[in-house]
């Protein structure tokens, strides 16, 4: 009887020091929260994708505007020249003009006068119609050419300041373009924030719901060894009977091979590109955005594609995303603001956002809009 009492005791000692050396949660996290938490980190990666798609779209805009107020600028220094070629030859015709007035007019005579002179002076009427059509000749000539002349500089004047004013609204853009790119800039450096405590509401969920498992498990382990030392004289023999075991993890799927030798290609030559920094409008190793990074690797298999996101997602066959094989575009947005390559396996590789690297990410169709296939 008292051996009995004695197994008792002890195992109440254990279970006592078990529960004491458990730490309790007031609010335990459920696995609701949890997921709610992860929802909240992927919209924000989605917002976060937008913004950088926007900025990305604005310094193409960016760099489109300055190559047209370069080009007007070339056209007005154009104009310019023409300008002063027209006011020269206007200039020299004036000089000759006054000339041949001096030549035919007598000091302090108009030049009707004299034409008149000219003409009444005249032997014959055969030399008074000659010399009236040459005279008549000589000054519609001149009065042509002079309009003429008077009228191409004031088009080319027109031309040079519809050029100005163009240039003047193209600076106008590149200032408001410049204004759009610092406010989501700011706003995405909010969005930053968010998703950073986001995430460390997520770790520290993770972690007290690990701790509280823990608990749980230790709870279990003494009941566990509590029960069987009432079976067992030996407490140490309960000890190493009342082991939990973990369920075995299940072993991760590979990903199937590719269906082409193209895809195999796209697929190997985008996974050296892995941990390359996201770069606003990168397009080369040192630096890629979504859509950058995926137009390069497909050059590698000398397909060329277009240069944004918006643009790629109209090439190729569309197809459904549960119908997505390696090598295929994976779009989100419609228009799309972010494009991945799916690689098989329910993963795809992509350029995510700025601060990130290029990885390789599970593929989800729910979060996707559009798929296209390239590849033939």
């Amino acid at each position: 009887m008292l051996k009995k009492l004695l197994k008792y005791t002890a195992a109440a000692v254990i279970l006592a020091a078990t529960v004491q050396a458990t730490p309790t949660f007031a609010n335990p996290v459920t696995n609701g929260q949890i997921d709610a938490t992860k929802e909240q980190i992927n919209d924000f990666e989605t917002k976060i994708q937008q913004l950088d798609n926007r900025i990305s779209l604005s310094m193409e805009k960016s760099r489109e505007l300055n190559e047209k107020i370069i080009n007007q600028q070339g056209k007005i220094e154009e104009t310019e020249a023409e300008i002063i070629k027209a006011e020269t030859a206007l200039e020299n015709h004036k000089e000759v003009y006054s000339e041949r007035l001096k030549s035919i007019q007598l000091k302090g005579n108009q030049s009707v006068v004299t034409y008149a002179e000219l003409l009444l002076s005249s032997g014959s009427v055969s030399e008074f119609f000659n010399r009236f059509t040459a005279i008549s000749k000589i000054i519609e000539s001149d009065t042509e050419l002079l309009n003429g002349l008077n009228e191409k500089e004031q088009s080319l004047t027109d031309a040079k300041a519809q050029l100005l004013n163009q240039i003047n609204q193209l600076k106008q853009s590149q200032v408001e373009l410049a204004a759009e790119q610092q406010q989501i800039e700011e706003n995405k450096k909010q969005i930053e924030k968010d998703l950073a405590a986001a995430k460390g509401t997520l770790q520290s969920q993770l972690a007290q719901q690990a701790a509280e498992q823990q608990a749980l498990l230790a709870q279990q382990a003494a009941a566990q060894a509590s029960q069987q030392s009432e079976q067992q004289s030996d407490i140490s023999t309960t000890s190493t009977t009342s082991k939990t075991h973990t369920p075995p993890t299940p072993a991760a799927i590979a990903p199937p091979a590719a269906s082409s030798a193209s895809a195999s290609a796209v697929i190997a030559n985008a996974k050296q590109y892995l941990g390359v920094p996201y770069v606003w409008g990168g397009s080369t190793p040192s630096g890629f955005d979504c859509s950058g990074f995926v137009s390069y690797v497909y050059r590698s298999v000398g397909i060329s594609l277009p240069r944004t996101s918006r643009d790629q997602q109209n090439v190729g066959t569309r197809i459904a995303l549960n119908q997505v094989q390696p090598g295929d575009l994976v779009f989100r947005g419609l228009p799309a603001y972010h494009v991945g390559i799916y690689i098989g396996g329910g993963q795809y590789i992509h350029a995510p956002q700025t601060g990130d690297v290029v990885k390789i990410a599970s593929f989800d169709p729910s979060k996707f809009s559009t798929a296209s296939r390239v590849l033939r």
